[in-house]
């Protein structure tokens, strides 16, 4: 009996070595044959302790009980490699390889640009991220959401991105009190290249998309920021040009009663082009009244 168990032993020993040695290319391959051999054993070993799986978290039993039910869910799957695997070796020295991945259920066939990013632990390779781009976009868009973001194309390309606004940090155990000295609320945006817009004196802020009010083919962005105090308060249109945010119009004077009526503060002049029609907001007479007037734009 202890002569079979050290046989065991040995053969798993020798499994281990063998895997350790192989690239991570090769071990995407054996990743393929386990999905569709259904081979929990080689999975559990491939797999890290811990995977970023699908957008998750999770630890190693936790993806593979997922695997298990997907199995269980479709006992006839079949997926391929489609075309060459592409290895990319990261700044912290993991190695993301891509792929087409051909999968087959009930008789039709999608495929999903994939891929598999390993960490070498005790001098083997691991699995800790498995995922495929339709799924990635779908997670971003989640969380783009939950965050209020809206779509625009602020940089011309064509391709829409999510802004979002993150709300200055306020001192709680202060009344009226910024964490920083101005006040500065910051826009993001999912294309990290576009560079985030910084508003001071901004406690929060609804996103407005404008649209192209300077036909450069560019979303423009309007703010009005929010404060403690007052009615009135100076909206904000904001442009991109050559890769820096600039004030595309003077600030536009505003009261809460402009606001409560519905009047919107820009939009683009019909009859001029490059120009754009502002609503704003004046005293006049001890009267709060809304003026317009046409104005260009940069």
């Amino acid at each position: 009996m202890k002569s079979f168990v050290s046989l065991l032993l040995c053969l798993s020993l020798l499994n281990a070595k063998a895997r350790q040695a192989k690239d991570p290319a090769t071990l995407v391959q054996e990743w393929n044959v386990a999905n569709n051999k259904q081979d929990i054993g080689t999975l559990t070993f491939l797999y890290d302790s811990e995977v970023l799986f699908y957008g998750s978290k999770l630890k190693k039993q936790d993806c593979i009980a997922g695997k298990l039910s997907i199995f269980k869910k479709y006992p006839i799957l079949d997926q391929q490699i489609a075309g060459q695997i592409k290895s990319e070796t990261q700044e912290n020295g993991d190695v993301k390889c891509s792929f087409d991945k051909a999968v087959t259920i009930n008789g039709a066939t999608k495929t999903y640009a994939s891929y598999l990013v390993f960490h070498q632990v005790n001098n083997a390779w691991k699995i800790v991220v498995e995922s495929d781009l339709t799924t990635d976009a779908n997670v971003e868009k989640r969380k783009m959401k939950a965050k209020g973001a809206v779509l625009c194309d602020v940089d011309g390309d064509g391709v829409k991105e999510y802004a979002y606004l993150t709300p200055a940090p306020i001192d709680t155990t202060q009344e009226m009190t910024c964490l920083d000295e101005s006040c500065t609320s910051v826009i993001r945006f999912s294309n990290k290249a576009i560079p985030e817009l910084r508003i001071s004196n901004c406690l929060n802020a609804v996103v407005d998309i404008l649209g192209d009010l300077n036909n450069d083919g560019k979303d423009e962005i309007g703010i009005n920021p929010q404060w403690w105090t007052s009615c009135w308060s100076g909206y904000h249109v904001y442009t991109l040009k050559k890769g820096k945010w600039i004030d595309a119009i003077p600030a536009i004077s505003t009261h809460c009663n402009q606001w409560e009526d519905g009047v919107k503060p820009v939009q683009k002049d019909p009859k001029r082009p490059g120009y754009v029609i502002i609503h704003y907001s004046m005293m006049i007479d001890d009267d709060i009244v809304t003026k317009t007037k046409s104005i260009p734009i940069k």
